[in-house]
C-alpha cells in the first residue's frame, strides 16, 4: 500500500493561519481608529476572518499531525496579541470602560504564568472545554463590539467577560491541584 505524503504547505498551515491573524491585528486595530464609513464593520470582518483562523489552524494542527511546540506558543500568542490590541483600542475609543480590559488581559497574562510556571514543574495544563468557551464568546462579543455598540452587545461583553474570569480561577483551581503533588523546586537564597 502506497503511503502519500502531504505537500510542505499543508505541514505549515496551521502556522500560516496563526500568521494571519497577527498580520490581521494591526489592520483590525487601524480600521477601528480610522473614522472611516464602515470602517468599524470592516474591521469586524477581517475579526471574524482572524477568529475562524484560530478554529483552523488547530483543526489543520491535529488533522495533519503538524503541531509543534512553538506552534503552540505562536497560536497562544497571537490568540492573546489580537483579543488584547483590540480591547485596548475600544478602550482608546471611549467603547468599554479600562477595568473590563484589565479583566481580559489580566486574565490572560496570569493564566500564561501560571501555565509557564507548572511546565517548569513538569505538568502541563492544556485548554480544557470552559477555555475555548471563554474565547469562542470572547471572540463574539469583540465582534460584536466591533460592529455596533448596542446594548445587546453589553450583555455579551459582560458575559464573556464573566467567563474570562470563572475560567482563570477554574485554570488557578487545576493548576494548583496538579503542583500540591510536586516537591517544591530548588529556589535559591535571596542576596
Amino acid at each position: 500500500m502506497k503511503v502519500h505524503s502531504e505537500p510542505a504547505w499543508m505541514q505549515s498551515l496551521p502556522n500560516l493561519l496563526t500568521g494571519l491573524r497577527v498580520v490581521l491585528t494591526p489592520v483590525i486595530v487601524c480600521l477601528m481608529l480610522w473614522d472611516g464609513v464602515f470602517s468599524n464593520q470592516l474591521a469586524a470582518i477581517f475579526f471574524g476572518v482572524a477568529a475562524i483562523s484560530d478554529v483552523l489552524d488547530g483543526f489543520f494542527a491535529r488533522r495533519h499531525g503538524s503541531g509543534t511546540q512553538l506552534g503552540i506558543f505562536f497560536d497562544l500568542v497571537g490568540d492573546k496579541l489580537l483579543v488584547a490590541a483590540v480591547l485596548i483600542a475600544a478602550v482608546e475609543l471611549r467603547w468599554i470602560p479600562g477595568w473590563v480590559v484589565v479583566g481580559f488581559v489580566g486574565r490572560e497574562m496570569f493564566v500564561m504564568g501560571m501555565r509557564s510556571y507548572a511546565g517548569a514543574q513538569g505538568v502541563t495544563v492544556s485548554a480544557g472545554h470552559l477555555g475555548k468557551m471563554k474565547m469562542m464568546w470572547q471572540y463574539i462579543a469583540i465582534g460584536g463590539l466591533l460592529w455596533d455598540r448596542a446594548p445587546m452587545i453589553w450583555v455579551l461583553v459582560l458575559f464573556a467577560f464573566v467567563l474570562t474570569i470563572v475560567s482563570g480561577i477554574h485554570y488557578l483551581i487545576t493548576i494548583s491541584r496538579e503542583l500540591q503533588t510536586r516537591p517544591a523546586p530548588d529556589v535559591p537564597d535571596p542576596i
